[in-house]
């Protein structure tokens, strides 16, 4: 998570308050203390952020003061990154990534999962009392916004209180909070200057008596207009004479001007354009060689500005002043107003903020070509998807439909949202556009990604052309595009899978893995991991392997879900070699890793599927049925039906293993219904079924009838392998055989299975495979592959029983108690992280586990179990 800095800093307070006002000081410390709540609300100009941030200062050390900036355009998400932020030098003890957090915040539904994630974490905190201040609230206005915040008021630990500024009352249900007395509300009665601090603040300034009672008066004891009034007083103009009023704000900002030096006032209008003011931007827009002097005149002279960084002299002008600026740049030098714009985007390094400063410059193409380029590093971010969607959403509408970036865009976002309709419209118009104007790299990428999605919904002639027949010159322009290449690579292993040609799936994955292994990027990975059918087809488990080695190495220990994932592809490769230990253990991580993460849809459904087979290779038939019913139950609507049919296809052959005929009937029966309504249905990707049906018939004591469909099934091995079960008809219909003693027969069938280096999808048949073991083959069956039989058929290794932990660790490991013993020193994540030379992030995780583990709540409880340890 990558934010200005300046939106979780508070201001400096060094020129940045007019007057120590201790009574009103007093007040609002305690109310920071006591209440649940406080909200200063009045408008722009009353000093609401200056005297917070003032009273924040003068709190005890050992507080926790979390400061969050707001801004137009602020949602929930960019609300909950700062917060994280802001809240991570306090190490709130975690138990999921915080980063999961971000991806909560992008689904309302989750909204009270949010909510008590980070109000347990925040009540763990070590701090006595803690503060969350935001700033200007009146930009937070969206729906899901206001309802996170009102969650949290309802939930926030008692030791933390949330401060709020804003310009007008929040649309917050408030009700419940005053009628309890929870709430503290500073208004403009409070915040406006009594006569004796106007005149203690003019007089000081230089202003007689009566001119500072009168310009009370005519100010009613407004800040920002008594501000003006310093400035003019300190400018040598004293407005003693100005009527002073909002409404009069831009004509006083015009006096202030007028009696600057002309360069610090051309300085200020150039740089009225930045968000932030600090001296390489300034360089950047402005073209002055020394922005540094003009920043230190800005605050001797108390032009509504605050220092928000010390360190490098950064300034944030009042929204009031910067305004007037910028109406004021517009009415002198309209012809310049677009360039200093762009040139503020050329150094913004925030996407969503350079982008809309090429919008108020007009620059609609280049602005949409930013966002294509910056795309491929949003999406894969923590709600990046809904970041990319707003942003796409700001241009109006007809450039949408002619730009060719925006739909590429548009397209990436549709696809990553599960809307494959959406996606392949978008991208079949994008590919056009860049067509028409020979741009045949980015067409080729759009081409490439659409076939993607061709193949996801169904479309499988229609995928099939497209990378089988690329355009020449667009072929031309992606043959050393990693990108295109790729994604052609991705999309010819699905065409593969999809259409049932399982024997070509691991050649089109062994380029894929060849060219992912080029990049290191793990949004592309992501893209790729591998479902649990394409791991048993044919010599694809080197290639599986390298794929798993390299995704954890792409993504170390970044908090993201393709981690899991890759644990998970590594247990399926084990399970089909049949270590099952191994696989086990593989799985165990995975599914920690999920936790810890937050992403478990993918890796739920995944999950679950390994879970059933190895309670079939344990024998626990009953706890395999129910795996596969909670999957078919939990199966994501955005797969499709063609998803559901292999989630249906998986759960037969469970039931098949598991003697289930009962099941196995009703699933067969679910397949051929889904059959009419699947897009583009072959015979070829429907033979796969005949194996059920030749499982049903056994099951149900019809031998005949389950050697005639296995046999039909095996005419077509291509495309029966289907998770494997070409091994597994093979073991069935051998076994058939051997009983009616035609042992060469049988024979015959095994010889290719057994020539395998694993057992595969031979282990769905593991009763068969027991039974052929024990067999008197005599000569016809080599002694080589008897004994592989054997092997293969021998009983599964029971789950391991936990081993008894010393009492001292309570089964932490190694690195968790290391640790345990640093936090018990009172070290900060960070300390920790340097000195056992790991990331705070992996730092957040190892405290997770250990509170955990612990049954504890915080890393107070934690140490003082550690040193109760170390006494006895």
């Amino acid at each position: 998570m990558v934010i200005p800095a300046s939106k979780i800093r508070p201001p400096r307070l060094r020129g940045a308050t007019l007057l120590a006002r201790p009574a009103l000081e007093q007040l609002l410390a305690q109310a920071l203390g006591e209440a649940q709540a406080v909200l200063l609300s009045a408008p722009a100009g009353f000093g609401k952020t200056a005297l917070l941030a003032r009273v924040l200062e003068q709190q005890p050390a050992d507080w926790a003061r979390v400061w969050v900036s707001l801004e137009a355009g602020d949602e929930l998400r960019q609300l909950i990154e700062c917060l994280l932020s802001a809240l991570e030098p306090y190490d709130p003890p975690w138990r999921v990534a915080p980063e999961h957090l971000l991806d909560l915040a992008g689904r309302g539904e989750a909204l009270p999962e949010l909510v008590a994630a980070l109000a347990n974490a925040l009540d763990a905190c070590e701090a006595p009392h803690g503060v969350i201040a935001l700033d200007d609230v009146q930009h937070l206005a969206s729906e899901p916004v206001l309802r996170f915040l009102d969650l949290l008021l309802q939930y926030l630990s008692p030791r933390w209180s949330l401060a709020m500024t804003a310009r007008q009352a929040p649309a917050l249900r408030l009700a419940r909070l005053r009628g309890s007395g929870a709430l503290v509300e500073f208004g403009e009665a409070q915040l406006r200057f009594s006569e004796a601090e106007s005149c203690e603040l003019l007089c000081a300034a230089g202003l007689g008596e009566a001119a500072a009672r009168q310009l009370h008066a005519r100010s009613a004891g407004w800040p920002a207009g008594l501000r003006l009034a310093l400035s003019g007083a300190l400018s040598g103009e004293p407005h003693s004479e100005a009527s002073i009023d909002r409404a009069a704000f831009e004509l006083l900002t015009s006096e202030v001007l007028e009696g600057l030096d002309p360069q610090l006032r051309r300085f200020l209008l150039d740089t009225s354009v930045l968000q932030e003011l600090d001296p390489a931007r300034c360089a950047a827009v402005s073209g002055e060689v020394r922005p540094a002097r003009w920043l230190e005149a800005i605050q001797r002279q108390g032009l509504f500005a605050v220092l928000i960084d010390e360190a490098q002299p950064t300034l944030r002008l009042h929204d009031l002043f910067r305004d007037a600026l910028r109406h004021r740049l517009r009415q002198e030098r309209p012809q310049d107003e677009a360039a200093l714009l762009l040139r503020a985007a050329a150094v913004e390094t925030d996407a969503v903020r350079r982008q809309g400063l090429m919008l108020a410059a007009g620059a609609h193409q280049q602005a949409a070509a930013a966002l294509l380029e910056a795309a491929p590093g949003i999406a894969p971010q923590r709600g990046g998807v809904e970041i990319l969607r707003r942003m796409c959403q700001q241009f109006p509408a007809d450039l949408a439909a002619s730009s060719a970036e925006l739909q590429r865009v548009q397209g990436m976002v549709d696809w990553a949202s599960w809307e494959s309709r959406q996606a392949e419209h978008h991208l079949a118009l994008a590919e056009r556009l860049f067509s028409a104007r020979g741009a045949t790299l980015q067409a080729g990428r759009a081409r490439a990604h659409r076939a993607i999605t061709l193949v996801a919904l169904g479309r499988l002639a229609q995928a099939g052309e497209l990378v089988a027949e690329p355009e020449a010159g667009i072929e031309a322009a992606g043959r050393d595009d990693l990108e295109t290449q790729a994604a052609l690579a991705l999309a010819r292993t699905w065409l593969a899978l999809e259409s049932c040609h399982f024997n070509a799936v691991a050649p089109a994955f062994a380029e894929l893995v060849k060219q992912l292994e080029r990049q290191l990027e793990p949004g592309l990975w992501f893209a790729t991991v591998p479902p649990p059918r394409q791991t048993l087809c044919r010599g694809i488990s080197p290639w599986l392997a390298r794929w798993a080695e390299g995704a954890l190495a792409v993504v170390g220990d970044q908090p993201l879900p393709l981690r899991g994932l890759a644990l998970l592809t590594q247990a399926w490769l084990q399970t089909w070699q049949g270590r099952l230990d191994d696989a086990r253990q593989l799985l165990a991580r995975a599914e920690a890793d999920a936790q810890w993460t937050g992403e478990q849809a993918i890796a739920r459904h995944h999950g679950l599927a390994l879970r059933a087979v190895l309670a079939l290779l344990q024998g626990e038939h009953e706890q395999a049925l129910a795996q596969m019913r909670q999957r078919l139950q939990e199966h994501p609507r955005g797969y499709g039906d063609w998803g559901m049919w292999h989630s249906l296809f998986l759960a037969a052959r469970i039931s098949a293993s598991c003697a289930d005929a009962a099941g196995l009937a009703e699933r067969l029966q679910r397949l051929d219904a889904l059959s009419p309504v699947l897009s583009d249905t072959t015979p070829q990707r429907l033979h796969p079924l005949w194996g059920l049906r030749g499982s049903l018939a056994w099951l149900q004591g019809r031998f005949v009838e389950a050697e005639a469909c296995w046999r039909e099934a095996l005419g077509d091995e291509n495309a029966l392998d289907l998770y494997g079960q070409v091994a597994e008809v093979r073991v069935r219909l051998a076994l058939l055989l051997a009983r009616r003693q035609q042992l060469a027969a049988a024979a015959s069938l095994l010889l290719p299975c057994l020539a395998e280096a694993q057992p595969g999808g031979a282990l769905f048949a593991l009763a068969a495979l027991r039974e052929l073991a024990v067999l008197a083959w005599g000569d016809a069956l080599p002694a080589a592959a008897l004994a592989q039989l054997r092997a293969w058929g021998e009983p599964a290794s029971p789950a391991p029983a936990a081993a008894a932990m010393p009492a001292a660790t309570e089964g932490l490991s190694a690195r968790e108690q290391e640790v345990l013993a640093l936090m018990a020193r009172g070290t900060a994540n960070k300390l920790i992280a340097r000195e056992l030379d790991l990331s705070p992030h992996t730092v957040k995780r190892h405290v997770a586990n250990i509170l955990t583990k612990l049954g504890l709540a915080s890393r107070g409880q934690a140490a003082a179990w550690w040193l109760t340890q170390a006494r006895d």
